[in-house]
């Protein structure tokens, strides 16, 4: 589910902004021996400023906080280090959405709405990766997509979206 959402938020925004720049979706945060995603991101910023493209904005279009990928990994890793590596380049990153007002009202609609209506999971919950291994995983996912929000857990200053769901 990680790509393909990836991948559609990516174009989605393109979309958004009529493709008015150049844009790659690229991966990082590889963890361990096995293979991961690519192009990464520290190869394909080194590519870019190779082909000529010296101003690059990392956009961590799969975040909508900062955390120790988006703080570490792109603000030290990529933005600073890889700057002292090729000074002609100008690499930034984006801000993430992070208590952005009209973020906090977005989500406070989509959660209103889930909760309005049963509060199940979507059906893609309990669906385990194809290559998934992990014995957790399946209960884990069964657990919480056959699940619906206890009686009680609205407080009192939502009451309007109570007596909207009963």
């Amino acid at each position: 589910a990680h790509v393909s959402e990836a991948v559609v938020s990516t174009q989605s925004t393109g979309e958004e902004l009529g493709f008015s720049n150049p844009w790659r979706l690229v991966w990082q945060s590889k963890v361990g021996p096995s293979a991961w995603l690519g192009a990464q991101t520290d190869d394909a910023i080194k590519g870019l400023v190779k082909n000529g493209n010296k101003n690059i904005m990392l956009v961590p279009i799969a975040f909508t906080s900062d955390h120790i990928e988006t703080l570490f990994e792109m603000d030290i890793e990529y933005v600073a280090d890889m700057k002292k590596e090729m000074p002609e380049a100008n690499i930034m990153r984006c801000g993430s959405l992070n208590d952005h007002p009209v973020f906090i009202e977005c989500i406070s609609q989509l959660l209103a709405g889930h909760l309005t209506t049963g509060g199940k999971t979507i059906p893609q919950m309990g669906l385990r990766c194809p290559m998934c291994t992990n014995p957790t995983c399946g209960p884990m996912r069964g657990f919480f997509s056959s699940r619906s929000l206890p009686g009680g857990v609205l407080p009192d200053e939502c009451s309007e979206m109570k007596q909207s769901s009963g």
